[in-house]
């Protein structure tokens, strides 16, 4: 795998890592970031070790992409909380000994709401290790009451903890930038996500008929499934098909709620092969209430297909309403329904708008977003003056 990670910056720079989730098939966002880093680190010459939670694992260490990783064992919440939460046991005891195998020279946490960051940010407390952590989301406002709630509390007490261990922080996104700069004066610098120009390429076969929708996420509440299922029913276009690509807590009921449109809606569940799905694909919706900078928005549109997504700030800084796709207002299913009306009445939209994307998504490289990040975890590593 090709790497312009500059080696004279991070060769042989020793790198704990913790990110819960982590596996050599990531299922979400912040896991599949930190798997697309980590490895091009190591083949710029970096000692990257992570340690890790991951719902139904064994507790083992193991290699994840060449990357020596401790996985612990978590309990999954999703079911009870509705969103993504896991918690796992000897997580402390676990990080205490990867300290003494890594010797690191920084710690690199990913998530503020993750435990695994928490345990960074005590160890980093704890040792006087230099902590750098990657914050991958943006403003809550337009969560639900309860979630929001629940969210805004565990931001002013943990996340804050978090915030004010690490020395440097990086945000996905400008917006998730501006919202972790109220819980703290850490510097923030922004380094986007990346994509695969190759695997995520237009298809210039794609026929109009059917008229292919995609849903890609992790089918929790703030991803806004619901609000896609409930805009498809009320669209009842008769040569459109919906396909929700992901897993997650709602799963059944979304099911049940689909139930009345027949074949027309599919849930085919984690696909280790998104690409090939996006190219069949004509519309991805992400009607989501945060973001910091969706992954599923950047695939799509190397792929070429057009984006509708909610009108929140993240997804502000990709789509550029009527030349690289569409925003909705958030969480109004009448809006969206609307938006989709008109769009599939001019398939020739949909392409040009798919084609403005792939122009947006060849700005983004995995390739800059290891440098960055390697550049900023090697000038952390020297002490609070450098770079």
């Amino acid at each position: 795998m090709p790497s312009s990670t500059d080696p004279s910056q991070i060769d042989g720079l020793r790198v704990l890592a913790f990110c819960d989730y982590f596996s050599e098939r990531p299922h979400g966002g912040v896991e599949k970031v930190a798997l697309e880093v980590y490895r091009r680190l190591t083949l710029a010459g970096a000692d990257v070790r992570v340690v890790s939670a991951v719902p139904g694992a064994h507790d083992a260490v193991h290699e994840i992409a060449g990357i020596p990783t401790h996985t612990l064992t978590a309990r999954n919440l999703a079911r009870l909380l509705g969103s993504q939460v896991s918690v796992a046991t000897g997580y402390r005891r676990t990080a205490r000994r990867m300290i003494e195998v890594a010797v690191p020279d920084v710690i690199h946490a990913s998530g503020i709401h993750f435990q695994g960051s928490f345990a960074a940010a005590r160890l980093a407390q704890n040792r006087g290790i230099p902590l750098v952590t990657t914050t991958h989301l943006g403003p809550i406002s337009a969560l639900s009451n309860l979630t929001r709630a629940a969210t805004a509390a565990y931001e002013r007490t943990i996340g804050r903890y978090i915030i004010r261990s690490s020395q440097r922080l990086i945000a996905v996104s400008q917006a998730a930038a501006t919202h972790v700069a109220r819980l703290g004066d850490t510097p923030v610098t922004v380094v986007s996500n990346g994509v695969d120009h190759e695997l995520f390429t237009p298809s210039p076969g794609r026929s109009d008929e059917p008229i292919e929708i995609v849903f890609v996420g992790r089918l929790i509440a703030n991803k806004g499934p619901g609000l896609a299922l409930s805009a498809f029913a009320a669209l009842g276009h008769p040569s459109a098909r919906l396909t929700f690509i992901g897993d997650g807590p709602t799963r059944t009921r979304l099911e049940r709620s689909a139930e009345a449109l027949d074949s027309t809606v599919r849930f085919v569940g984690h696909q280790d092969d998104v690409a090939s799905m996006l190219n069949a694909a004509h519309i991805l919706l992400r009607p989501s209430q945060t973001e910091g900078q969706s992954l599923a928005i950047l695939e799509a549109m190397a792929a070429g297909v057009c984006i509708v997504a909610s009108d929140i700030e993240a997804n502000r800084e990709l789509v550029t309403p009527g030349e690289t796709g569409l925003l909705h207002r958030t969480g109004d299913v009448a809006d969206l329904t609307a938006t989709l009306r008109g769009l599939l009445a001019d398939m020739g939209a949909v392409r040009a708008l798919g084609l403005a994307g792939r122009r947006v998504a060849l700005l983004h490289s995995w390739e800059r977003c290891a440098t960055e990040t390697g550049r900023i975890l090697a000038n952390a590593a020297k002490g609070p003056g450098a770079g």
